[in-house]
């Protein structure tokens, strides 16, 4: 990945557009263009959403010798525990053969995981590989499930070899990612292939680490963790554009008063009325005494948005750190614990809580390109086309930016609506948490668009109208200016992939 950060131009010319463009084709979406570091894992304090993010964009990763001491110490005493107790996984098998005891224990955790390999779909991409394996790695950290803590060690060694690792993006419902982990316990075996060497130091499957590697919803933990990241970075940068937009407009500042924000009655609004206050500053005379909703309401609806982003990251974060395996072990109270904590119910609710959210925003996200694009808001040419009569202008990206707002909506669909019987009818229900996930990566790829297509009409409006600016909108201005210098009737896909890449640098944290 170390070629993948590569430093962004001052401006957005042709040259940088280019570049911009070869960027994306060669490395994908990617969080931040910030520099590599290093995160340690330690007791000393709880692992942020912001650690795995790092390691998902190549980061190195370290374990304190308190993880290690902790780890060591559960092992030990799960080890005596099961000696006496039965303990699922370890003396019998799982799901609907919970109640057969294992005879042949030297072999089971080896089976365990090759029949848990049922990964199917497309590859996951490595970046998502790499936010497996660090969410596991931090929730093994807890050292609640009794695994060997050389089995930690690998996974942590494993980060490195992400990109060579084949694991199917199918398989999991919301009650434990089984065959992902599964199939990311044989790469660290040696069983799938991790490129053309052999894997150093292959992992042997024993019967006290292989259900507790497997027991985690690890997967669908990161996958959401990389999708609020980059949700959070569009909303910040969306609140940029939408402010230019609003300049640009002459949109009534009432609507972002702090008395407006305190009509609305709901959570964060004074803030973001008040980030809007700030990037617009006083602005020139108000062309309307009421805006439509696209201006009007665009406080309620980031809001609405941030609220739901809030309560999604704090249940990340707890599941982040929790000791959530099943079974758990105490090492001081020297028990075991079965449970049904891997039941992901919170996350499948709060997930669609975001992704409905975004469908909300992406609404009003339209609707106000479609005004950049009015003549009797604009004061310009329909679709703010330049050259000769008949130009098409801006007029397809409404039709691009309404396609990915279909996609929003389809994607918004509850997945917590669903539910199912397995194995036998021993689980008789499912979160469908995973799928949540999945639903929310393809909201924000699509909410990715649609702000690209804004962030595009907001460039010509900025090129025609030149409105007056304050001093803070005044540098990300400039970048926008330059997405679209030459403004005749033109292909609009390189455009559409430079705006999205500024969306990323008008985002970042300041």
């Amino acid at each position: 990945m170390a070629q993948c950060y590569r430093p962004v131009k001052e401006s957005f010319h042709l040259v940088e557009c280019i570049t911009i463009v070869v960027f994306l084709r060669e490395c994908g979406p990617v969080s931040t263009l910030r520099p590599l570091e290093t995160v340690v894992i330690s007791h000393a304090r709880a692992v942020r959403l912001a650690d795995v993010v790092a390691l998902a964009d190549g980061a190195t990763v370290v374990m304190d010798d308190d993880v290690r001491r902790a780890l060591t110490r559960t092992a030990d005493a799960a080890a005596r525990i099961a000696e006496t107790t039965p303990t699922y996984g370890r003396s019998t098998g799982v799901g609907a053969n919970r109640q057969t005891t294992v005879t042949d224990s030297a072999d089971h955790g080896r089976r365990l995981v090759r029949s848990h390999a049922t990964d199917a779909g497309e590859a996951l991409p490595p970046r998502v590989v790499r936010a497996l394996i660090a969410t596991r790695l931090a929730q093994l950290s807890r050292a609640g499930s009794g695994i060997a803590p050389e089995i930690v060690e690998a996974l942590a060694s494993s980060l490195d070899r992400a990109d060579e690792m084949e694991i199917g993006s199918i398989g999991s419902i919301g009650t434990g990612d089984l065959a992902a982990l599964a199939a990311l316990a044989l790469h660290l075996a040696g069983e799938r292939r991790s490129g053309a060497d052999p894997v150093a130091d292959p992992v042997d499957w024993g019967v006290e680490s292989a259900l507790p590697f497997l027991s985690s919803s690890a997967l669908t933990v990161g996958r959401a963790i990389l999708a609020t990241d980059e949700l959070r970075r569009l909303d910040r940068a969306g609140r940029v554009v939408f402010a230019l937009a609003a300049a640009a407009l002459r949109a009534n500042p009432s609507a972002f008063s702090a008395a407006a924000a305190d009509a609305a009655a709901a959570p964060q609004v004074r803030e973001v009325a008040a980030e809007v206050r700030a990037l617009v500053g006083a602005g020139e005379d108000p062309a309307r005494i009421q805006d439509p909703y696209a201006l009007r309401v665009y406080p309620i609806s980031q809001a609405a948005l941030l609220t739901a982003l809030d309560r999604l990251d704090s249940q990340l974060v707890r599941l982040l750190n929790a000791a959530q395996e099943n079974p758990v072990f105490d090492a001081d109270a020297m028990s075991v614990t079965h449970h049904g904590g891997f039941f992901q119910a919170q996350l499948a609710l709060d997930l669609d809580a975001a992704t409905l959210s975004v469908a909300q925003s992406a609404t009003n996200s339209h609707a106000l390109l479609r005004l950049t694009n009015e003549p009797s808001y604009t004061g310009l040419r329909p679709f703010l086309a330049q050259g000769s009569a008949g130009a098409s202008g801006l007029m397809m990206l409404e039709y691009t930016a309404a396609s990915a707002l279909a996609e929003i909506r389809s994607a918004a669909n509850p997945a917590t609506l669903g539910t199912i019987a397995l194995s036998r009818a021993t689980e008789e229900d499912a979160s469908f948490a995973t799928q949540g996930a999945v639903q929310l990566e393809r909201a924000v790829a699509s909410y990715r668009v649609i702000l690209s297509s804004q962030a595009l009409a907001v460039a010509r409006l900025l090129v025609q109208l030149d409105p007056a600016l304050s001093p803070a909108l005044v540098e990300a201005a400039t970048l926008v200016r330059g997405l679209q210098p030459d403004q005749e009737d033109q292909d609009l896909r390189g455009p559409l992939a430079a705006a999205s890449a500024l969306l990323d640098r008008l985002g970042s944290p300041r």
